[in-house]
């Protein structure tokens, strides 16, 4: 129950001043992480929702939401290659979870690295 009040606090925090959220902020030493953070082949995008920012485990079904929302922790070559909701990155990336993996939930994290990155530009209608 800590963690999750711990959390909701960073969330807000991060919401009501991004430029603040910014400053310091870190995704292996984060406090409230539930785990050890681990390696991820996968595609980072943007999607309806919320978290918005999620990424694909190739070769599997599962989606990782990225938070906290609207100002994910991403390193910045990650952020620079997802400018708009027209792009897409492949990448191997080592992520550390905000909660449990849990079966047919989305599992909360932090993204650590992205290395071999590969950008997408989407096809616009």
């Amino acid at each position: 129950m800590k963690s999750w009040l711990g959390l909701v606090i960073l969330l807000l925090c991060s919401m009501a001043n991004p430029a603040i959220a910014q400053q310091g902020r870190s995704c292996k030493n984060n406090p409230e992480l539930v785990s050890s953070c681990f390696q991820v082949h996968g595609k980072v995008f943007y999607s309806n929702g919320t978290p918005s920012l999620r990424i694909w485990r190739i070769g599997s079904s599962r989606i990782l939401g990225v938070l906290p929302p609207e100002n994910e922790i991403v390193p910045s070559n990650l952020a620079r290659a997802l400018r708009g909701w027209d792009r897409e990155v492949f990448a191997d990336l080592e992520v550390c979870p905000f909660t449990k993996d849990t079966p047919g939930a989305m599992q909360m994290v932090c993204v650590e690295s992205a290395t071999h990155m590969v950008v997408r530009t989407l096809a616009t209608r």
